[in-house]
């Protein structure tokens, strides 16, 4: 049985002697220490409930309703509407309807004659306890949250553009390891590697070892095909693959720490790109005041960058698929 506290205390003991351009930017200095709190007092086993989770790595379509909202609010409706159903009414409050905007907006992009792939059967695991995981179709035990939504809607563009479908993917900042479970989910032959800091590795690391046991290693496992590693192990990664996925993590970085990454994936001779990044970056730091970045990266940025090792934009993405301030990039290797 994996100690995952004593993995975190000797990831966070590395990242003090790892070279700095893998250490935490300033953007993260709250979200480590209080993330790390979620971890100490609440536990993996219900990591997608913790305060910090809908900031920082589990983000929702609605807040939490405040305890009776719905009834107390439905008595209301029902009355100057007495043909309204319950279900109906909490669907109209819990980011239903938003769920199922995206979902239908994967389905309708996606171009299952490059890439077949079954959106309706698979969706996000109850691993982590999710509050916000919605049944989007007639079968009640498949759902799905808004983190596997965001990229089955960015996996969607990419297929738009891929001449077979990719097998091999790897990610710098993925969260909880959402993508891993997409496509690990619907290919026995699949590769997915996720690079991040401690404690979000933590995380993801107990989050696809939960559902796919040896098929993934941790940083503390012998190596395999699917891993979860602390960012600083990038150097040791060995490819090929055929897609690296950022989704709203270079962002939060600074822009010598983003270029360094773009350099090591396109060493790594990586086809595509999918890029989810901000349109017009992060704030920027206030003196007196923790986060935010020192400057800006924005999704024009990391075009750029990939731009000069050779990488040539093949769609870029904003509503109706993408409603945020991201914008979608689909880049190929020319």
């Amino acid at each position: 049985m994996t100690d995952w506290a004593g993995m975190t205390r000797r990831l966070l003991e590395d990242v003090r002697d790892c070279d700095p351009i893998y250490r935490p930017t300033n953007f993260w200095t709250p979200g480590l220490r209080d993330i790390l709190a979620d971890l100490d007092t609440r536990g993996l086993e219900e990591f997608k409930r913790w305060p910090t989770a809908g900031y920082w790595f589990y983000p929702s379509y609605r807040r939490a309703l405040a305890n009776g909202t719905v009834d107390k609010t439905f008595k209301r409706a029902a009355k100057a509407n007495p043909g309204l159903d319950k279900l109906s009414w909490l669907r109209a409050l819990n980011g239903f309807h938003e769920a199922m905007r995206d979902f239908d907006a994967a389905r309708l992009a996606w171009d299952r004659s490059r890439w077949p792939f079954d959106l309706e059967a698979f969706g996000e695991s109850a691993v982590g306890r999710p509050v916000r995981h919605y049944a989007l179709t007639e079968v009640d035990t498949v759902r799905w949250g808004k983190p596997y939504l965001n990229y089955l809607l960015c996996l969607a563009a990419l297929s738009r553009h891929v001449d077979a479908p990719p097998r091999h993917f790897l990610e710098i900042g993925g969260g909880f390891g959402v993508l891993g479970e997409i496509v690990l989910r619907r290919d026995e032959t699949a590769r997915y590697v996720d690079l991040d800091i401690p404690p979000l590795l933590t995380v993801a690391s107990y989050y696809l070892t939960t559902l796919f046991g040896e098929r993934v290693s941790t940083p503390d496992d012998p190596p395999s095909d699917s891993a979860c590693l602390p960012n600083w192990r990038l150097p040791q990664v060995r490819g090929p693959f055929d897609v690296f996925v950022n989704s709203f993590s270079f962002q939060e970085m600074e822009p010598h720490v983003v270029d360094h990454y773009v350099g090591m994936v396109a060493e790594l001779g990586v086809k595509y790109v999918v890029s989810l990044n901000s349109r017009a970056g992060k704030r920027r730091a206030i003196a007196g005041e923790e986060g935010g970045v020192l400057e800006p990266v924005t999704s024009g940025l990391i075009v750029e960058q990939f731009g000069r090792r050779g990488y040539a934009v093949c769609g870029r993405y904003g509503e109706p698929l993408i409603h945020s301030a991201g914008e979608l990039v689909v880049l190929k290797r020319t």
